[in-house]
């Protein structure tokens, strides 16, 4: 008989950075030296949130916009999170919007904002690449280039950074923790579920937090067809289901619990690859006050996870 599940504690976490730099130590130690003497300058005038930044590869084109902290240390590396907007956003609205960017600023993290490719040829609100439909720009690579872009741009640590996303964006967070888990410190989805068909199989361990309203009627819990019926949203405990066993967990029931004012949540901390949560909130389709803070004190427990 397993033993019986334990309260999920966490502490309060202020402004601080996280501690959460544990791959490539020597790049980081370079990077933070060139910047503290004024050797990294900008690779161009760009990486604002009111100026884009294009990055191109395989996979196509695509831009961001950059906002970063205020009072950051000279010659720190900062924390980051790529945040991705809903299905036909804009990146220059996402860096300015108060919880899916504000937050995150507020508590010392940098944030990078992604642009969906167009919907349709001259619309300007973008989409995400969730189905991983070959047709359509390569996300992942684009969202990788992304990342290694704005860290030559400005000091960002690629260690510590996170990817988080709401709606459309939180489906392709889910994409991208399920077909690359290496290529964030971990995975945010805010109201995105994976597409149906479900993947088989992840290709590894992520550690995640996925965070829903529970009257949610845009994309709830379960999923519903959209377009007509032509796309149907999957379930997310099917999504769950499907990262524990990628992460490795020991049992599928939850084994720790944090009953807060403003959120419930369940993790999964006996994992023998990353450990993972889930969190609801009262409201609807939308990011909560609060998701910054929340996805701090959880990510606080990764420090001491198994490595």
């Amino acid at each position: 008989m397993s033993a019986a599940p334990r309260p999920f504690r966490i502490r309060p976490v202020g402004p601080r950075p996280l501690r959460l730099a544990r791959r490539a130590p020597r790049l980081c130690a370079l990077l933070a030296l060139a910047w503290g003497l004024g050797l990294a300058a900008p690779a161009a005038a760009c990486g604002t949130p009111e100026t884009a930044c294009t990055v191109s590869g395989d996979f196509g084109e695509g831009e961001y916009r950059l906002a970063l902290p205020e009072g950051a240390a000279p010659g720190a590396l900062l924390p980051a999170i790529v945040v991705l907007h809903g299905y036909g956003g804009l990146a220059a609205v996402a860096v300015r919007q108060e919880t899916l960017a504000g937050e995150w600023l507020a508590r010392g993290h940098a944030v990078i904002a992604a642009q969906g490719a167009p919907r349709r040829e001259g619309e300007t609100g973008g989409a995400w690449n969730a189905f991983a439909d070959p047709r359509r720009r390569d996300d992942v690579a684009f969202l990788r280039a992304v990342l290694a872009d704005a860290a030559s741009r400005a000091p960002i640590d690629p260690a510590r950074a996170l990817l988080g996303g709401f709606s459309g964006g939180g489906m392709m967070t889910w994409r991208v923790a399920c077909d690359a888990p290496e290529a964030f410190r971990a995975y945010l989805p805010v109201a995105g579920l994976l597409w149906r068909p479900l993947p088989e199989t992840c290709a590894g361990p992520a550690p995640l937090l996925h965070l829903h309203g529970w009257s949610d009627p845009v994309v709830p819990l379960e999923g519903r067809s959209v377009a007509g019926g032509r796309i149907t949203q999957g379930d997310l405990f099917a999504g769950l289901d499907l990262m524990r066993a990628a992460n490795g967990c020991a049992r599928d029931d939850p084994d720790a619990y944090d009953l807060g004012e403003r959120f419930w949540l369940r993790a999964w901390t006996d994992c023998a690859g990353a450990p993972m949560a889930f969190a609801l909130h009262s409201g609807g389709h939308a990011v909560p006050e609060g998701w910054a803070a929340l996805s701090l004190r959880w990510l606080e427990t990764l420090e001491t996870a198994p490595q």
